[in-house]
């Protein structure tokens, strides 16, 4: 289990001026952190059905596990490139895609 820790507060340590921007930016203008998906892709009609996944800013999906056993999940990816943070995979979207999600691993996915 510390290892999972220490392996996530790493990711939000190499986040850090990321997340500053983002709460200068609310600060400033009200923009929310975290995000629907529907405020960010507004003209994406399939984001209006969508809610368990979310926009960490501008720059990343969030697809969080949501029940106890799952280990994969689909997601919906906007148009454009994207980025798996756990594989570095690029995916093309404006699909839906399977992604894994061990007990380790929150899928995240971050726009190109």
């Amino acid at each position: 289990m510390n290892q999972i820790l220490k392996k996530y507060l790493e990711l939000r340590v190499s986040m850090k001026d990321y997340i500053k921007g983002l709460m200068d930016e609310a600060s400033v203008n009200g923009s929310p952190v975290i995000r629907t998906m529907f405020y960010e892709f507004p003209d994406d009609a399939k984001y209006w059905d969508i809610t368990d996944q979310y926009m960490f800013g501008d720059r990343y999906l969030v697809a969080p596990v949501m029940y106890e056993g799952m280990r994969e999940r689909k997601v919906y990816l906007p148009e454009g490139k994207w980025r798996s943070i756990h594989g570095g995979n690029v995916i093309t979207g404006g699909c839906s895609i399977k992604t894994d999600a061990p007990l380790d691993i929150i899928p995240v996915f971050e726009k190109l």
